[in-house]
């Protein structure tokens, strides 16, 4: 996922999935390096930072 994807999914009014290993994400913020941004797991309710790269919308 890039960037600007991330920024429309957090500001979005509706709810987009988001993947990241198999787990359901929620988009909490963008990190200032543009690279990487703060998720809740929807599955253990654990937050993290992960690359945007590494995520998958469906």
């Amino acid at each position: 996922m890039d960037f600007e994807r991330a920024d429309q999914i957090i500001h979005s009014k509706g709810i987009v999935e988001v993947w990241y290993r198999n787990d359901p994400v929620w988009l909490e913020s963008l990190q200032t390096d543009h690279r990487t941004v703060h998720v809740k797991n929807l599955n253990t309710r654990e937050t993290m930072n992960i690359p945007l790269s590494e995520l998958q919308e469906k």
